[in-house]
């Protein structure tokens, strides 16, 4: 196999695995909290793990995937160390990372399948900035806007709590153009 076909199928590969573990972690926290405990402290380096900011896995008749708490525009204080809540009677848990890490990362995901049917696997050519750029204002403007407002500096004139659909929408859109700029640095370093 030629080595930017190898280098693809490892940045893939890894992907899966990422979002993998991000999604078996609920899951397994349902029935083994102990293993859950330490794959929240695996990714407890790389998010703030906001319950307030996640989406989680519910248990019911119908397991599904939703807001861990209301999405309402208030401000929630440090949350973090909560790993479950229960709505509606069903018990849920959160994933390990926040909507907008599960956005870039599946996005990234998405991204890198797409990137084949853009350009050849071999290119090491890398896109104009401007575009990485431009995908990087959306998620910018929400999680400076947001984080201001956590420090109590409201530039809105009211407090400001994103939603976990924009953190997934503004994640998305940096994640998924981000796959077309790492392939072919990984291609420069590597290939």
């Amino acid at each position: 196999m030629e080595r930017p076909k190898i280098i693809y199928c490892i940045y893939v590969g890894l992907l899966i695995i990422l979002m993998g573990l991000i999604a078996f972690t609920p899951y397994v926290a349902f029935s083994d909290l102990g293993l859950a405990k330490t794959l929240y402290g695996g990714f407890a380096p790389t998010c703030h793990q906001k319950i307030s900011r996640s989406l989680c896995l519910f248990e019911g008749n119908a397991t599904s995937i939703g807001d861990c708490t209301p999405q309402n525009g208030a401000y929630v204080a440090d949350d973090r160390a909560n790993l479950s809540v229960v709505r509606s009677g069903a018990l849920g848990f959160k994933f390990p990372v926040c909507s907008r890490d599960i956005g870039i990362y599946l996005a990234m995901l998405l991204g890198a399948l797409a990137y084949p049917f853009v350009f050849r696997l071999e290119d090491k050519k890398i896109l104009p900035m401007f575009i990485l750029i431009a995908a990087l204002v959306p998620i910018g403007i929400d999680g400076t806007v947001q984080l201001l407002a956590d420090l109590g500096i409201s530039i809105l004139g009211f407090p400001y709590e994103s939603t976990n659909f924009l953190r997934l929408l503004t994640g998305g859109v940096a994640g998924f153009v981000a796959s077309f700029y790492v392939i072919p640095i990984l291609n420069r370093m590597f290939g």
